[in-house]
């Protein structure tokens, strides 16, 4: 036989042997052998959400701002501090708590920046970006120096030595909000960037009259040794105004804002949320607080 063709002949042998090895390759590699279990896919429960809640998808960021007895940075405790850590433990949310100015905190709501705040008050404006939960009711009282001689609005609205502390992005209720307006048109109005700023002018008196609930100025007023000011209703005809959580729109869907109102529903109902106010308050503060 001619080398040619010998060759020919090792060359296809040699050929056909690669091409059966690659068959028998490629059914070991995809062939089910009878021992092999294969995971096949959960039926999908229909009752069961698509779509986890918020709370399941990371920390979820809240803030405080320092407000006396709501909450002080200096000893990192209060009220509202408990109330989030308590929502937290209930629902399973993960919380990143932070503390910074009031005015800052609406920013970041309406800019979806920040997901949770607390003891605000809702406004149509603030409607559009977040919801709102309520768990206590305060009123502003107005704060005056003694020796300034004013006990009544028409005192101050005929003065012109006095200036008029405000805490930039706070809501005082729509009495003192008109009164505020009427202040700023004769240049008397102070705004300061947070609580803490507030009774500092007022402890040095840059200022000498102001609006804050009792659960604030009780606080400063004792901690700061803040003396000799009166406290006044100007406002009898409102009630107190409603504070609550504010949850981002762009956070939260409202079933799952529903979830965590019948969460601080529960927290009022089994007594918590007393328990809480009472933590750092008089009983009689407290109740009347919880108590709406």
């Amino acid at each position: 036989m001619s080398r040619p063709i010998v060759r020919f002949f090792l060359g296809a042998i040699l050929l056909l042997g690669m091409i059966f090895s690659f068959i028998h390759y490629i059914d070991q590699q995809f062939k089910v052998r009878p021992n092999t279990v294969v995971d096949l896919p959960e039926p999908i429960d229909s009752a069961t959400p698509t779509m986890p809640a918020p709370w399941k998808e990371g920390k979820k960021l809240a803030a405080l701002y320092n407000s006396g007895y709501l909450y002080h940075e200096g000893v990192d405790e209060g009220i509202n501090k408990d109330v989030l850590e308590e929502l937290a433990r209930r629902t399973g949310m993960e919380l990143e708590i932070v503390v910074m100015p009031r005015a800052r905190i609406d920013n970041m709501l309406r800019e979806g920046t920040l997901c949770i705040s607390v003891s605000a008050v809702e406004t149509p404006e603030r409607a559009q970006y977040a919801y709102y939960i309520p768990y206590f009711t305060q009123k502003n009282d107005v704060l005056v120096r003694s020796e300034t001689g004013i006990t009544h609005e028409e005192d101050l609205l005929h003065r012109k030595d006095i200036r008029v502390g405000i805490i930039r992005g706070y809501y005082y209720g729509e009495h003192y909000m008109a009164l505020i307006e009427k202040l700023k048109v004769k240049n008397m109005v102070v705004e300061a960037k947070d609580t803490e700023a507030l009774y500092q002018l007022l402890k040095d008196n840059w200022i000498q009259v102001t609006f804050n609930i009792a659960s604030s100025y009780r606080y400063y007023f004792k901690t700061m040794n803040i003396e000799n000011i009166n406290v006044y209703d100007w406002a009898p005809e409102e009630g107190p105004l409603e504070r609550g959580l504010s949850l981002s729109r762009l956070h939260f869907k409202q079933e799952e804002v529903e979830q965590i109102r019948k969460t601080i529903d529960e927290m009022r109902k089994d007594g918590t949320l007393h328990n809480i106010f009472l933590k750092y308050l008089s009983e009689k503060e407290a109740r009347r607080m919880c108590d709406f």
